[in-house]
């Protein structure tokens, strides 16, 4: 069985061109509030990755080190372009999806498009590129932010995309670029350590909350960084369900776990306790190698951290190595 990555970056460094003109720097909140220590230490990072976050030929030695025969190819999140006025993020979208469905078709035996971007400031033309790129270029599936442009994915403006995403059975990655309120989180590179797993949590619980699953069920979210804090603290969602009657008004028959359970994670969590409680709560099937390649915060050794877990079988650790990954996007 083949292993599987199904969080990698690859940036489109044209991808800025379309919208360049409309960039203002407190848009990013995820650059806007990263302290000036965090962005010195990037000034130096990003030079060492550069080859590997743009040129996919320089990756293929890098998964061959870590024993992944297939990499899943999806947008870098500083170039989702929220904030951007609509018609300028579609062609952003475009020149980002055309060059990693490229390349991917180069090396189809190494990379597989899995996370095409799409421009959700206006969910007309979000669908529209989603179409694009998945029946003209192959994509496998999406991959969005945590919020678009102060907005949160469980509002009314959103639910033509999920309702399309959830006919089509395409799996999305949501992947934060940051957390939205970041002002406590600038020293210490707290934006991304704590600030992208919280995200995710908030981002993945509004829509637990907001009924969005009961009213789509078809819809396939992809949680990365191990679903952020949400499966490690599912109990205290499922007490405040049970005492709080405001909770239930979008869920009244089941618990957010039982949500929880119907979404996919990765392994990042860089523990074999954590990813042996991560395929507790939400079982195994439901789990996926990931590497956040080629950044510092990667995983550099997925199939060590899945060998080490206890309590899993070996067929369990090649489901979760890429067996799962084949089923969720059709790769077998």
């Amino acid at each position: 069985m083949k292993t599987i990555d199904i969080h990698s970056h690859l940036a489109t460094p044209d991808s800025h061109v379309p919208i360049e003109a409309h960039r203002r720097g407190e848009y990013e909140h995820y650059d806007y509030y990263m302290g000036e220590d965090s962005k010195e230490h990037n000034k130096v990072m990003f030079p060492s990755i550069r080859d590997s976050l743009t040129d996919p030929a320089a990756r293929i030695e890098h998964m061959d080190r870590m024993g992944l025969d297939v990499q899943g190819l999806a947008t870098f999140v500083s170039e989702y372009y929220y904030w951007a006025p609509a018609t300028a993020a579609a062609e952003s979208a475009r020149i980002q999806n055309d060059n990693l469905a490229a390349a991917a078709a180069d090396n189809p035996d190494r990379f597989v498009p899995l996370g095409a971007t799409v421009p959700l400031q206006d969910t007309d033309l979000a669908i529209v590129e989603m179409d694009r790129a998945v029946d003209d270029l192959g994509f496998k599936g999406l991959q969005i932010g945590g919020t678009v442009d102060g907005h949160n994915l469980d509002e009314a403006r959103f639910r033509p995309f999920w309702a399309a995403v959830a006919a089509r059975g395409i799996p999305v990655i949501l992947h934060p670029s940051g957390y939205p309120e970041s002002q406590r989180l600038s020293d210490y590179f707290l934006v991304n350590c704590i600030g992208n797993p919280l995200e995710t949590m908030v981002a993945a619980t509004r829509m637990i909350f907001s009924g969005l699953f009961e009213e789509y069920p078809g819809i396939k979210l992809v949680l990365l960084h191990g679903g952020g804090y949400l499966p490690f603290y599912s109990s205290r969602a499922d007490h405040t369900w049970e005492v709080r009657p405001e909770t239930r008004v979008k869920i009244p028959d089941h618990s957010p776990s039982y949500y929880m359970k119907k979404l996919f994670y990765d392994t990042m969590v860089f523990q074999p306790l954590y990813l042996r409680h991560l395929v507790e709560v939400v079982g195994v099937d439901h789990v996926m190698l990931g590497t956040d390649f080629p950044f510092d915060m990667s995983e550099t050794d997925p199939l060590a951290l899945i060998g080490a877990t206890e309590g899993i079988s070996d067929d369990e650790r090649a489901a979760i190595s890429g067996g799962n990954a084949a089923t969720l996007y059709g790769l077998n």
